[in-house]
């Protein structure tokens, strides 16, 4: 039996039996929200590139700035800026009446600290820190940058919205060392919804009750940005493992909303009356990252024939099925959907594959046969593309292993730099969203930063200066576009990251819900129960 039909087959079973689990209470609907994420709540601490921590920081935390549907730049804590004549000085002033969850008044002395949390681990944060000569409280409501040059999209660093969002959290937390994450008692913020210590559990259940004393702006909400209005008195995330039974819950009206759904079951949801389901954001890029720092991916010339022996057309494939309306084949760092940005890597990686030239030069190349290790994430959606890649890698003469893994187990492991032989990693397969992969300097995973920077460790200085050139340009599109095929042309060169093709992901939710904002981040403020 093929795997779509049995799990519409499990779904189906799972509903005429009258499924029923007991983390499902039945409260009044109208009053919670249940939700299910697209992987287990783990770790807490905002500042990680883990996509559920991130997005329940968004429930917790508010920002200085939020990003239109455009992905532009608008005051959300700050009530606007000024700036010096010579560019140098910025003054960010924060709206009245807001507090921390604990009663606290938010302070610009907050805002500092939070912000040099934030910039020792976000890349397009540390391009800010060193521009800038001075972060301090001017007084109780205004924080000001004082840049050693201008550095014009400081408002662009402060609102970006995934990886490693800038979130303003009290001062005795903020100054604490980012090598020490926050846990679930540290999770006070000034945003429109308050965590439940008591009722979290790790990796199955975690609470969240609207915020009274959260004052919302009077713009319409867009993305992370404008009137964040909560209609519910709880959000209640639970992780459901199983696909089949997350689709059956969602179809019975256990549970009201299905973060992102297995791609498999899109099919069988879209057929259910009382469920919507539609596209989360304008795109995904999935992609395959190198370990940079061990041997024997370490090499730039191996880590280039390898990308130009994989088909983005059979991952995508692999992913999505043969539907075209989900999938699109994008030979860009950088996500195809935005405008200006040249498909570099086609000339390395599009065409057909002649597995056997292709395994000569993997010997050019220097390679004699070392292990690599292939780490397969068997809980996520980019699960069905390793199989894919396992096979190329032992087509083109690499000795590999694929190992299955669990997400934890990933984010543990990808971190090591420890040599194959010991535990080691050399490759893994992950996706991340267009607001992610959305300018040189906020996608951390394609920069050269060494252990500063995205896992893997991968450095280079001149890709670097290359990036800094970006940023120090002129707001001139065609002065960017040209530095961004400079830098494309050198990611490709040394090939940290091999793009695997782009997925629009789909969100499900039960009919009844109304006020959905499509956004990378799935964020609960401005729906109501009809």
């Amino acid at each position: 039996m093929k795997r779509r039909t049995f799990l519409k087959s499990l779904g189906a079973t799972a509903l005429a039996s009258g499924f029923s689990a007991p983390v499902f209470a039945q409260a009044a609907k109208s009053k919670v929200l249940k939700f299910v994420p697209q992987t287990a709540l783990v770790g807490l601490d905002p500042l990680t590139t883990n996509a559920p921590a991130n997005n329940q920081g968004y429930y917790i935390y508010d920002t200085l700035y939020g990003v239109d549907n455009n992905f532009r730049p608008l005051p959300q804590m700050a009530e606007g800026h000024t700036v010096s004549s010579d560019r140098l000085t910025w003054d960010i002033k924060l709206r009245p009446g807001q507090k921390f969850h604990d009663g606290e008044a938010v302070l610009a002395r907050d805002c500092v600290a939070s912000i040099k949390r934030w910039w020792q681990r976000d890349a397009f944060g540390q391009s800010l820190e060193s521009y800038t000569n001075e972060l301090t409280a001017a007084d109780d409501k205004t924080l000001r940058f004082r840049l050693k040059k201008p550095f014009e999209l400081l408002p662009d660093a402060l609102a970006h919205p995934l990886a490693a969002p800038c979130f303003m959290m009290p001062e005795r937390f903020a100054s604490r060392d980012v090598s020490k994450v926050l846990g679930a008692k540290e999770m006070i913020g000034s945003g429109p919804l308050k965590f439940i210590e008591s009722e979290f559990v790790s990796g199955q259940r975690s609470v969240y009750e609207k915020n009274a004393a959260y004052v919302p702006r009077q713009e319409k909400a867009e993305h992370t940005a404008g009137g964040k209005v909560v209609y519910f008195d709880r959000v209640e995330w639970t992780t459901i493992a199983d696909p089949a039974t997350a689709a059956a819950a969602l179809q019975s009206g256990e549970i009201d909303w299905w973060d992102v759904i297995q791609l498999d079951l899109v099919e069988l949801l879209r057929s259910n009356k009382g469920v919507t389901v539609t596209t989360s954001d304008p795109g995904y890029t999935f992609w395959m990252r190198f370990n940079s720092g061990v041997a024997p991916t370490n090499n730039p010339a191996l880590r280039r024939v390898i990308a130009s022996a994989i088909s983005q057309t059979d991952i995508l494939q692999a992913i999505v099925g043969s539907d075209p309306s989900l999938q699109t084949e994008c030979y860009s760092q950088y996500n195809c959907v935005l405008p200006g940005y040249e498909q570099v890597g086609k000339s390395l990686m599009a065409g057909k594959k002649d597995y056997k030239a292709l395994a000569e030069q993997v010997k050019k190349a220097g390679y004699n046969g070392e292990k690599v290790v292939l780490l397969r994430t068997v809980d996520a959606l980019a699960s069905p593309a390793a199989p894919v890649i396992q096979d190329v890698l032992q087509k083109i003469g690499i000795n590999s292993e694929m190992q299955n893994v669990d997400l934890a187990t990933l984010f543990t492991r990808r971190a090591s730099q420890a040599p194959i032989a010991q535990g080691g990693w050399s490759m893994f397969i992950s996706y991340a969203s267009t607001a992610v992969a959305a300018n040189p300097a906020v996608y951390q995973v394609v920069r050269g930063q060494g252990l500063k920077g995205y896992v893997g460790n991968f450095e280079d200085q001149k890709l670097e200066e290359l990036i800094t050139q970006w940023i120090d340009a002129p707001p001139s599109e065609q002065e960017r576009f040209a530095l961004l095929t400079k830098i494309q042309e050198r990611q490709f060169e040394m090939v940290s990251t091999v793009p695997l093709g782009g997925v629009r992901l789909q969100t499900a939710f039960r009919s009844d819900l109304t006020g959905y904002l499509p956004s990378a981040v799935p964020v609960p403020w401005n729906i109501r129960r009809a």
